[in-house]
């Protein structure tokens, strides 16, 4: 082997040293984010998309008693109007 390729294999051992090295920081960097918006979160009133979605549900289902409730009221208001005539 030649000095000259003795030198290239070396700086190829370090670069792919390095990009190893940038593998690892970058993963561990994507934790630490990851970590930060966590706590950033935690510290304001939000929900997750789960329970958002059952307040959703829970929402739609008491608006449709409630549309319910209003017709029956109109029907029984209808009904004492004809008694009282």
């Amino acid at each position: 082997m030649t000095n000259n390729q003795q030198a290239l294999d070396d700086i190829a051992g370090k670069i792919a040293a390095g990009v190893r090295m940038l593998g690892g920081l970058k993963q561990g960097a994507e934790e630490q984010v990851r970590n930060i918006v966590e706590s950033a979160l935690s510290q304001f009133d939000v929900v997750t998309h789960e329970r958002m979605q059952v307040q959703e549900a829970m929402l739609r289902k008491a608006r449709e008693e409630l549309t319910a409730l209003d017709a029956r009221v109109h029907e029984l208001e209808a009904q004492v109007r004809t008694l009282i005539k």
